[in-house]
This record gives C-alpha cells, sequence and structure tokens, in this order.
C-alpha cells in the first residue's frame, strides 16, 4: 500500500493530466452526441478543387462520409486510399465521399492528384476563421485528423470517428447504411 501511495505522490502531476485529458476526450464525445441531423447545422460553402463553391446539401440522399484531412498527414493519406476504393465501388449505391482538406490548396491539389482522389475535395485553409468554426460545428473542435463523419441519406449523423478509418470500422457504421 506504501509502494502506490509512494507512486501516486511523485506522480500526481502526470495523473493529473492524464485524467484532465480523459475529460476533455469524453466532453468532446458528449458534445458530438448532441449533433443529431446534418441539415440543422449552419451550411458551409466552400471553395472545391475544381474551382466551384459547394455546400454539403448538394448531396442530400446520399450516405455521406464527410473526410477532414490535411497533406502533412500520414494516416489520412493511408485512409485517402481506402476511401478513393470505397467511393468508386459504392458510388452506385449512394455512396458519397465528401473531403474537407485542412491545408493551402496547392498542396491539397498535389495529393489530390498523386492518390487520383475520385471525389470532392473542398478546401478549409488553415488561416480561414471559419475552418475554425467548421471544424468545431462536426464535432472536433481540438482540429484532430483524419476525422470521419458518417451520414445517413436523411442527414442523420450515425457515427464520429477520430483517427483512420479501418474495413471493421467501415463495414460496421457505413455499409449497413446503403
Amino acid at each position: 500500500m506504501l509502494v502506490v501511495a509512494e507512486f501516486i505522490k511523485k506522480n500526481l502531476f502526470s495523473i493529473f493530466i492524464f485524467l484532465m485529458a480523459i475529460s476533455i476526450v469524453n466532453n468532446t464525445i458528449a458534445e458530438s452526441e448532441n449533433i443529431k441531423n446534418a441539415w440543422e447545422l449552419p451550411t458551409f460553402n466552400l471553395k472545391g478543387l475544381d474551382g466551384k463553391n459547394h455546400t454539403l446539401k448538394e448531396w442530400y440522399g446520399k450516405v455521406i462520409l464527410l473526410n477532414f484531412w490535411a497533406s502533412w498527414c500520414a494516416p489520412c493519406q493511408y485512409e485517402i486510399r481506402d476511401l478513393t476504393q470505397y467511393q468508386e465501388k459504392l458510388a452506385d449505391k449512394g455512396f458519397q465521399v465528401v473531403s474537407l482538406g485542412f491545408d493551402k490548396e496547392q498542396k491539397l491539389r498535389n495529393i489530390h492528384r498523386s492518390l487520383e482522389i475520385n471525389y470532392p475535395v473542398l478546401i478549409m485553409e488553415p488561416s480561414n476563421p471559419r475552418t475554425q468554426a467548421i471544424m468545431k460545428q462536426w464535432g472536433n473542435p481540438q482540429n484532430m485528423i483524419p476525422h470521419n463523419v458518417v451520414i445517413d441519406k436523411n442527414g442523420e449523423i450515425k457515427y464520429i470517428h477520430r483517427g483512420q478509418l479501418d474495413e471493421e470500422i467501415f463495414n460496421d457504421y457505413i455499409m449497413p447504411l446503403l
């Protein structure tokens, strides 16, 4: 018992920081769960790599995977390879990846070209104050990437995932919606 007490005493600050981090993550998840329907959120209007402005409502009636990423994020680039394959295979079933690139346009273009992205890439300039608001409204106030939001055909937000999506998550949370 004395050893445990001594350990806690020596590591109290680290334990406190760890517990605070857990609290922040849990609060973020709780905030995300309050988001019920994508069509009730403030609309974003972002320029795409195609040169046109886009809103999420363009894809109303589809199962949408809203994917937040950046060019410098290695897990994002691995995820993009998978998302490109899913988009190709499942587009005819009403699946649509809509990506929001958190980076400068030229860097997003380079990744778009090199990874042959086959879905819309919308530009979220890091220096734009609206970028922070968009990240927060979609359940990501810490600006963690990759960050994914699954929206069903009626706009109901079904799942929010921080980190890289894998096949198991895709099969569990997206495939049943198609």
